[in-house]
């Protein structure tokens, strides 16, 4: 049984829609879920260097100070304000990746256990360097977790608030994938053991993993005659729209996608069901590279029909979670969508906007609005706070 000291562990697990793991290893840049293009200038010797130079630099930049300071703990946080405030740019989105390999070789070198390991979790809750630290740490002692699966489920329900349990949830699915060494199957068999409240979102993290590892990036290895092909893989199982999510991220970073056509485009010859369902939420994805939330919940509305409401599951609700404002300018976007689909867009927004405000969402901003049918289309996704998302962060 994995004693209770082990909840501090997961609650750095947290990512916002985004945060999450990234591809990169030495050769493959970082690829932050929601980059920033301004430069940063902390550990500055690292920054003029080019891609996997740049990305070793950092990793060894980041290990010698841990390891100087002797505390993770404390000196991973310290970490996280100083490139906050170093004006961002490849390190600030890339932390969170960076910081995996720092924290795998640091649980290494110090035999980190389950046992141990919440004297290490840094005590922030920062989804960047922070988080990206436990996990690194977690991924280590994968094969640990994979022996009684169903342990993960009062680590995660014990966490304070709704997203850092769904991200704890996200991150046990990469963690099976490691426990596993890759096998796709038995990490999703891993997941559905957890009971229909966790699967969804535990195998969207496996899912996440596996196209990874298709790189050989994070600390992966790449997998011999593995299936590549998305529409095979993800209809082999009984979670297609999470096994989409991550694909085009992953594995079609290069794809232009400006606007709602190019997200269609992707995901030509899918007709109906849930794989399109998938495909257009995981292509929408990638409109956080050319939208904020605001206008890539609009560009959306230009969809027909339910290929705008999946393509809202790509909206980078968590962006917003210290703006009320905007918070509110999205969930008005639902206006704008096809009439058959708006109830489901406030429902969506309700929901999500819920989980990154704690539960505030549903008490100040569901009644902002005016018309009754849709203040209780959000209400009643605001409700839905414990149930599985299968596409978030």
């Amino acid at each position: 049984m994995v004693n209770s000291a082990a909840l501090s562990f997961l609650a750095v697990c947290v990512a916002a829609v985004a945060w999450m793991l990234g591809g990169a290893q030495a050769g493959i840049a970082p690829v932050p879920d929601f980059p920033i293009s301004s430069q940063g200038t902390f550990l500055s010797e690292c920054a003029s260097l080019a891609d996997s130079s740049r990305e070793r630099c950092y990793i060894r930049g980041f290990l010698a100070i841990v390891e100087k300071s002797g505390d993770p703990a404390r000196e991973v946080p310290r970490i996280d304000g100083e490139v906050r405030t170093s004006g961002g740019g490849f390190l600030k989105g890339s932390c969170h990746i960076l910081m995996h390999d720092v924290g795998r070789t640091w649980a290494r070198r110090h035999g980190v256990t389950l046992e141990t390991l919440f004297r290490y979790v840094p005590k922030s809750n920062d989804p960047g360097c922070s988080g990206g630290f436990g996990m690194g740490m977690v991924m280590h002692l994968g094969a640990a977790l994979v022996v009684q699966p169903r342990e993960t489920i009062p680590i995660c329900e014990g966490l304070p608030t709704p997203f850092r349990e769904y991200t704890c949830v996200h991150g046990s699915g990469h963690a099976f994938m490691r426990g596993y060494h890759g096998e796709l199957e038995s990490a999703v068999k891993a997941c559905e053991s957890l009971g229909a409240r966790f699967s969804p979102d535990c195998a969207q993290g496996a899912f996440h993993d596996y196209w990874i590892s298709l790189s050989g990036g994070d600390g992966t290895n790449r997998p011999e005659k593995a299936d590549k092909s998305p529409r095979s893989v993800c209809g082999s199982y009984e979670f297609p729209r999470p096994c989409w999510y991550r694909f085009f991220w992953e594995r079609r970073q290069a794809a232009v996608v400006d606007d709602a056509t190019d997200v269609t485009r992707l995901c030509a010859g899918l007709s109906a069901g849930m794989q399109r369902a998938g495909c257009i939420g995981g292509a929408s994805l990638l409109l956080v590279r050319v939208a904020e939330p605001i206008d890539h919940a609009v560009m959306c509305g230009r969809l027909p029909g339910w290929d705008a409401l999946d393509c809202l599951r790509g909206v980078n609700v968590p962006a917003l979670t210290s703006d009320r404002y905007a918070q509110i300018r999205l969930l008005r976007t639902c206006a704008t969508q096809p009439v058959a689909t708006r109830a489901g867009c406030y429902a969506w927004f309700g929901r999500t906007l819920n989980v990154v405000t704690d539960g505030r969402f549903e008490r100040f901003g569901c009644p902002q609005l005016q018309r009754a049918g849709a203040r209780a289309a959000c209400i009643d996704g605001a409700r839905r706070l414990g149930e599985p998302l299968g596409t978030f962060a």
